[in-house]
């Protein structure tokens, strides 16, 4: 073989090689955008899933504080009344005492 036929040969094995090389690496592409475009749905489903809960915690922190503030109001009329039975007692009592005396 001649020198020319020689170097014909090697550049010709060079760009299949290449084009070979391209069209795999065209394919690894592919694959690379298609698992892109899955971890970005992943992504956005979790957001979708962090936001859905975090909407559910807010709605929980404020069923929470609902019912603390009923509890406090709770508390405070049972004070209220507990007073007011001590009151009465002391009265009861006092009433009670005088009238043993007479």
């Amino acid at each position: 073989m001649s020198y020319s036929a020689k170097n014909a040969l090697k550049w010709s094995g060079l760009v299949l090689s290449l084009a070979l090389l391209g069209g795999c690496a065209n394919t690894g592409n592919q694959d690379l955008a298609k698992m892109v475009d899955q971890a970005k749905q992943q992504a956005a489903s979790a957001q979708t899933t962090a936001n859905d809960a975090n909407a559910k915690a807010e709605a929980a922190m404020q069923a929470a504080n609902d019912a603390k503030t009923a509890a406090d109001n709770a508390a405070g009329l049972a004070k209220s009344a507990q007073f007011t039975a001590d009151s009465n007692s002391k009265k009861i009592d006092r009433m009670f005492k005088k009238s043993m005396y007479k």
